[in-house]
């Protein structure tokens, strides 16, 4: 509840206004003897929007984590790998939080903790890397202890991943700097296909295979990552809220 409520506060423009005036309201709202808030107790977190929204990160994997993993286990999803990159971004990010939330000075360094026994917990992290087809990698940032939570990557031995690492982004960005310094290069080579006799080979090869039916499938991959992204804000988001709204 205070979570949510905070959350809603950053909000509203100019929140640092009327922050501590909202909180000093319902303060005395929960003192009136008719209100139905007496046994509710309102925290003012007192924090910018960065340091709250980590602290949400890491509170909120921590509650939906287990339902994450039987969504992954689940026999009839279709969508494992949504969940399996869910789990991979924010151990990543735990990591990262760590190396720079290091002592009790740090606001949400009391989120870190939590974080890491619910994994360690539950005891199944490598049943939930098989079926995600991850392995343990070293991290950037933060530790790489064996009780700690680990980083993860692809398995296997991708031409791409050996190339350019296993971010997708770096892959798209590098293949796009490529497309773009070799683009005089493809439109001479199209030219030399469509009026030359080097092109009549190849025509030939496409003619043949458009009445075979050959078809390739073409993933958009920019499309993909933005569909990603906006379907797992959603997913979690709203277990989230209907948590909230319960309590």
């Amino acid at each position: 509840m205070n979570s949510w409520l905070y959350n809603y506060v950053l909000s509203i423009p100019n929140y640092n206004k009327y922050i501590s005036n909202f909180y000093l309201a319902l303060r005395f709202i929960c003192q009136s003897p008719k209100n139905q808030l007496q046994k509710c107790t309102f925290e003012n977190y007192s924090i910018d929007k960065t340091t709250f929204n980590n602290k949400k990160i890491l509170n909120e994997f921590a509650e939906i984590y287990e339902d994450i993993k039987n969504k992954i286990f689940h026999e009839d999803n279709l969508d494992v790998q949504t969940y399996c990159k869910h789990i991979k971004e924010n151990f990543r990010f735990y990591n990262i939080a760590k190396e720079n939330c290091n002592s009790n000075n740090c606001n949400y360094f009391t989120e870190l903790q939590p974080f890491k026994n619910k994994i360690n917990k539950l005891g199944d992290l490598d049943t939930i890397l098989n079926k995600c087809k991850y392995k343990k990698t070293s991290c950037e940032q933060g530790s790489n202890g064996e009780d700690d939570v680990p980083c993860l990557k692809e398995k296997g031995n991708s031409f791409l991943f050996l190339i350019f690492g296993n971010d997708p982004e770096d892959i798209i960005n590098v293949l796009l700097n490529i497309t773009l310094i070799s683009a005089p290069i493809l439109v001479l080579f199209l030219i030399l296909l469509k009026f030359t006799p080097f092109g009549k080979p190849l025509r030939k090869l496409k003619q043949e295979r458009r009445k075979t039916g050959h078809k390739k499938k073409d993933e958009n991959i920019q499309d993909y990552m933005n569909n990603y992204a906006a379907y797992v804000d959603n997913e979690i988001k709203n277990r989230v809220n209907l948590a909230y709204h319960a309590i």
